[in-house]
């Protein structure tokens, strides 16, 4: 059993790390397209290549952490070199403005190769550090107390998420235009605070963590270990699953901050603050109706349910922005993004707790403990999908820009665009069973049905 302390070590890990991602995934996009004047076509390409960087690097820690070995242990290392290295690519994300005269249309190109290289580089970091840090909860955790410790983490996941979902939006407000567009001094404290952040609160884990001496390393190859976990149906069927759904949701994340923006026109703090705090609420309560809801109709339901919900509030985003030229568009943005934070917790409730399951139950059933390679090579098709997203979110500003001259049409037309594949992911949802029985695989007696649901959804309270 995994001492109290040690589980609050690892839990609070997340925060950083998750914070910078969503910050990212909301604004860099906008941020270099609409502030530093790049192209919209080359940042769709920028982040395009930044999916295909993170799935490839999840794909190869997760192998590698399964086979490193050290007196550090096998993931501790990944964790110890991946923090500082989010945190120093993350900051310079935001600061283009210190080393290239970003007005200067003759250095687009420069802009560009900037964006990629540390957009790809806080990809790669991130799952490096990642992949490695979440293939400890089924090593280092039993099913009876995963619960509590995933409870932990998760509060730690939805703070940050709320947070950056909030900065997020504000942050086009913190830019200044002179002498150079680039952060506000009030801008750049807030990003190397939470920079700073990241790697303290993943030092308990490194301090406080140590891994089982008893567990089965993988001799096998990356082929070999690849083709064990795709012949389990459940977990292709996932990852297919989520490949479809992020196809959506990133295309969401990088489109909601300017659609706020050029659609709805929130200009201002004040303008900005009330929907914004309204989605953080949203996204707090939620995590417990979604669980309430687990509970009583199981993980596959209810994710088919927001799934479907989400499709088609993003169906709705003309008509929302049509109506937020005959009313308030604060409180049209409130209505908005209440369900659409919602929507988007369920997925963040569910990412990392069913590939847990399935690598636990795999483990059960084997005897091998191949974490890392559940959890690193559901990147690989997951961000294929997330690439090509990209690319046709870039495509399709540009193309608004070049037929009408502005990027309106483009932040108002891209949700009936995107939602059909959510749509899909619902479907594929029915033929795959996410609620494993943990009991039947121990070959012990089964629990009593209550208590035995109550042990699956618990994950997150």
């Amino acid at each position: 059993m995994l001492p109290f302390y040690k589980k609050v070590a690892y839990g609070m890990g997340r925060f950083g790390s998750s914070f910078l991602l969503t910050l990212t995934g909301l604004t860099s996009f906008y941020i270099y397209g609409a502030k530093f004047d790049l192209n919209w076509l080359l940042a769709g390409i920028s982040l395009a290549t930044s999916y295909v960087v993170i799935g490839l690097a999840h794909w190869l820690t997760g192998y590698y952490s399964d086979r490193f070995q050290s007196r550090l242990g096998r993931r501790k290392p990944f964790v110890i070199l991946g923090a500082p290295g989010l945190a120093l690519t993350a900051f310079l994300l935001f600061v283009p403005n210190w080393f290239l005269n970003t007005t200067d249309p003759s250095i687009e190109l420069l802009v560009f190769g900037y964006y990629l290289f540390f957009l790809c580089s806080f990809k790669f970091f991130y799952a490096f550090l990642l992949t490695a840090f979440q293939a400890w909860m089924p090593e280092i955790t039993e099913e009876d107390e995963r619960p509590l410790v995933s409870g932990m983490q998760n509060t730690a996941n939805w703070i940050a998420n709320g947070l950056g979902l909030v900065l997020g939006f504000i942050t086009p407000l913190l830019f200044v235009l002179e002498p150079l567009p680039g952060l506000s001094t009030t801008g750049l404290i807030i990003i190397l605070a939470f920079c700073f952040i990241t790697i303290l609160f993943y030092l308990p884990s490194i301090a406080l963590i140590r891994e089982p001496p008893d567990l089965v390393i993988p001799e096998r190859s990356m082929i070999e270990e690849t083709k064990t976990v795709l012949k389990n149906r459940t977990y292709v069927g996932w990852i297919m699953i989520v490949g479809f759904l992020s196809f959506s949701l990133s295309a969401l994340t990088a489109q909601v901050v300017g659609f706020a923006q050029e659609v709805l026109r929130l200009t201002s703090l004040a303008m900005l603050l009330p929907p914004a705090m309204a989605l953080l609420v949203s996204i707090m309560v939620f995590l417990f109706l979604w669980i309430k809801a687990v509970k009583r109709f199981g993980k596959g339901k209810t994710l088919i349910v927001s799934m479907v919900i989400l499709a088609e509030l993003m169906i709705l985003i003309p008509f929302f922005a049509d109506l937020s030229r005959r009313i308030d568009s604060v409180l049209v943005a409130t209505i908005l993004f209440v369900p659409l934070a919602a929507c988007m917790a369920m997925y963040y409730l569910m990412s990392y707790i069913v590939p847990a399951d399935i690598a636990h139950l795999d483990s059960l059933e084997s005897g091998t403990d191949r974490a890392g390679m559940y959890e690193g090579f559901k990147g690989v098709p997951l961000n294929m999908f997330q690439a090509v997203s990209a690319l046709l979110l870039g495509w399709f500003l540009a193309a608004s820009v070049e037929t009408t001259g502005s990027t309106f049409v483009g932040f108002v037309w891209w949700g009936p665009v995107f939602a059909p594949f959510l749509f899909i992911a619902a479907i594929m949802l029915f033929f795959i069973d996410i609620d494993p029985d943990f009991e039947t695989s121990k070959g012990e007696e089964s629990k009593p049905e209550e208590e035995t649901i109550t042990d699956k959804v618990t994950v997150e309270e």
